[in-house]
């Protein structure tokens, strides 16, 4: 089994994969196979990285682990292109930890266009397990950020040391990953994601004027410390404002929030391009992303017709859920795109509308009504007005329901350690729950909130409405 403790080239996994023929052709026969996400071929999947449109063709790449579902395996980066996100081509691995720079794992990155060559940074990470202090916080650790020029998506360029260990901070430790791009009036911003020595959460900031050579500029960090590590950082302009998605690793529960064992959240930034200044306009609790039991380290890239899309992974790190098919050789996977907006300051996500190619004939009911025999593969859509309570029994043991200002996501006892999560509304004026064979992805009020959660269980026979207002659901069958 190859391991993180020694390097890992493309000759390396092309002789592994030559025996795995059979275990693929199993998985991919597997009925809990997904219709319309991205999931691995064999093994683990994370972390969406480069995502990138290249003429009419959409790239993603993810942290991918073929040798170990459980994710005990060394790091590569997997490549899929699609044309309309409903269909898509594997290419599989094309970044390895191979080098001085990365032979610990070639960790999350992102890509970035500019005069027609595409820029790769990406975090390599050395483990020096020989030490003896080592001890993955503080010492005897690397994390790189790695610098790949090309123009051609399916090779990604020559290696080189873009910002080392030297150039972080001095009160940073060795937890400094992610890198992801972002271009202002002529200038390049570089967010990292890090952990201080004192274990504070924040976000490093580097400029540059020609994406080779970077400088400390500042960080983004909130008054009060807010989890250990800010994983997966993204910084972005979106409807006039500056908007930074990232991924703080212990955060305690509140409330309803941050149930999950690292969050997602989001927050509104003030800039002050001239000064290299970025600070945090609200200092309470962030948003979450997304409030269900899967989701974190989003990804999002701006597209050819202008839309902001974002890209998530369907799991969580160091999560006591469980997914089944990890004795069947895989789990995990990709959420759909969501094409992001800003309204009444709020962050909103919804399916693009790509997705929409695959309803078949809508079957329309009202309150008091159902569907029968919805199956596993669908999307509906609630419209609400005044209502006081919903609830839409979507798989066997798994329900969605409104009332009293919460939106909840119920497994009962089919989640495979999953319970409920729920997220806080006002009101409910409207719900849409996209189900593929194993994951259910839920919006509501224009994509204002959002769920998102693996699910197992079988299908229901019925799909009925319950609402104490007026509510009517349009369902389609899903199907390539």
């Amino acid at each position: 089994m190859l391991n993180q403790k020694n390097k890992v080239t493309r000759a390396d996994y092309e002789q592994w994969r030559a025996g795995q023929d059979e275990t693929a052709a199993r998985i991919a026969s597997d009925p809990d196979r997904l219709l319309f996400h991205v999931e691995p071929e064999l093994g683990w999947l994370n972390d969406p990285n480069g995502l990138v449109q290249i003429g009419d063709t959409y790239h993603i790449y993810h942290q991918y682990d073929p040798f170990d579902a459980a994710h005990g395996g060394p790091v590569l980066w997997n490549h899929l292109t699609t044309k309309d996100f409903v269909t898509y081509e594997n290419h599989g691995p094309v970044l390895f930890p191979d080098s001085d720079l990365d032979s610990s794992g070639a960790y999350s990155g992102s890509a970035f266009v500019r005069d027609g060559k595409i820029h790769y940074f990406y975090t390599g990470n050395v483990k020096h397990f020989d030490r003896d202090d080592y001890d993955y916080v503080l010492t005897g650790r690397e994390q790189n950020q790695i610098h790949m020029v090309t123009d051609n998506p399916d090779e990604l360029g020559e290696k080189q040391l873009a910002i080392g260990p030297l150039d972080y901070p001095s009160d940073i430790g060795t937890h400094v990953r992610d890198p992801k791009v972002l271009e202002h009036n002529g200038v390049y911003y570089m967010v990292l994601g890090a952990r201080t020595k004192d274990d504070r959460g924040c976000v490093l900031v580097f400029t540059s004027c020609d994406l080779e050579s970077w400088a400390y500029a500042t960080r983004i960090e909130l008054d009060e410390k807010f989890g250990f590590m800010w994983e997966c950082p993204d910084l972005f302009e979106l409807d006039g404002e500056l908007v930074l998605v990232c991924c703080p690793q212990g955060v305690p529960a509140e409330g309803w929030r941050y149930h999950n064992p690292h969050q997602c959240v989001w927050f509104r930034i003030e800039a002050d391009w001239d000064a290299r200044s970025f600070k945090i306009a609200d200092q309470g609790m962030p948003p979450m992303v997304d409030a269900g039991f899967d989701f974190y380290a989003p990804q999002s890239f701006e597209d050819a017709a202008g839309r902001r899309l974002m890209i998530g992974w369907v799991g969580c790190p160091d999560a006591t859920v469980k997914n089944p098919t990890v004795e069947r050789g895989w789990q995990c996977a990709l959420t759909v795109p969501r094409q992001l907006s800003m309204h009444n300051g709020k962050l909103c996500q919804w399916p693009a509308r790509e997705l929409e190619k695959l309803r078949g004939a809508g079957v329309h009911v009202h309150a008091g009504e159902g569907a029968a025999e919805p199956g596993r593969l669908f999307d509906a859509v609630v419209s609400c007005s005044e209502v006081k309570t919903v609830e839409l029994r979507i798989r066997e043991g798994v329900t969605v329901r409104y009332a009293d200002g919460m939106l909840t996501l119920d497994m009962d006892d089919e989640g495979y350690g999953r319970d409920v999560r729920s997220v806080e509304v006002d009101e409910l004026r409207d719900l849409r729950v996209l189900s593929d064979t194993t994951l259910v992805e839920i919006f509501a009020n224009g994509g204002e909130a959002a769920l998102t959660s693996r699910t197992y269980s079988p299908a229901v026979s019925t799909m009925e409405l319950h609402a104490e207002g007026s509510a009517e659901m349009e369902i389609y069958r899903l199907a390539q």
